[in-house]
């Protein structure tokens, strides 16, 4: 194997960077296909700590692409879409609102309420089995708004509309479904924002072709695992998850 190729025009080096990205997107591809979601707070920081914050929100969403192809059919079957709707419709304004935030500031302020606001959400989830009277339709556009506009920013939004799908208390299976078709979404959303800002370049395309193999593999291999383990009582896997999330964002964040 050589030590450096050219992938559409940009040379990309074979070293021990490279391999330490494709392991730590390998794993963020299976959190993302057991849980649905959470592959961004992974893979995130070390893109950005490679390729910088604007190149590594994008590589992102590219290399999400696949990843929604391979799940969406499952979840259309299986999501309850009256529930996803009205957060469809705020992300269709607030993606865009997002991305071109990112052209223009820090987004570091974002990340650090997002995590506080997820944290919070996670407290409340824990002290009562249940909030779904919590999630009006006034609370529903809120927390989609806030995704959108996150998502755009900082590719990372999937806190705020897991914790809104877990508070409806459904099954592991629908309320996998729900967040996999609002992740899905967000990306294509995201992606287009992107393309429409330039900020989809021919460099970030080569990473991101050389990086989504090592996502889908992560992703086949959740998915494999939510089947075999579906059957179980998945939400405090899933408030697990989204807490070290929001920490882990929150001290990024801080740092």
């Amino acid at each position: 194997m050589p030590d450096t190729i050219t992938l559409l025009g940009t040379p990309i080096a074979f070293d021990g960077a490279l391999l330490f990205l494709w392991f730590i997107i390998f794993v963020a591809g299976i959190i993302r296909g057991f849980t649905g979601f959470g592959s961004a707070l992974i893979a995130v920081p070390t893109l950005a700590y490679l390729y910088g914050p604007a190149a590594a929100v994008v590589i992102e969403v590219l290399i999400e692409i696949p990843v929604v192809l391979y799940l969406l059919p499952a979840a259309i079957r299986a999501a309850h879409r009256p529930t996803i709707l009205p957060m469809l419709a705020m992300f269709l304004l607030c993606v865009p609102l997002g991305a071109g935030l990112l052209t223009l500031i820090d987004p570091k302020p974002m990340k650090i309420a997002l995590s506080l606001i997820v944290l919070i959400a996670v407290i409340l989830l824990i002290k009562q089995s249940r909030l779904a009277n919590l999630m009006t339709p006034r609370t529903t556009l809120l927390a989609g708004a806030l995704a959108g506009t996150s998502q755009g920013l900082t590719a990372i939004a999937s806190p705020i509309f897991a914790v809104a799908m877990i508070a409806r208390n459904d099954t592991a299976t629908t309320t996998r479904a729900n967040i996999i078709l609002l992740a899905g979404a967000l990306i294509l959303l995201s992606l287009t924002s992107y393309i429409f800002l330039g900020l989809a370049t021919a460099s970030v395309f080569a990473h991101a072709l050389l990086a989504a193999p090592a996502l889908i593999l992560g992703v086949i291999t959740g998915t494999h695992l939510f089947k075999r383990f579906a059957h179980l009582n998945l939400r405090p896997v899933f408030l697990i998850l989204i807490t070290a999330i929001a920490l882990a964002t929150l001290a990024q964040a801080l740092t």
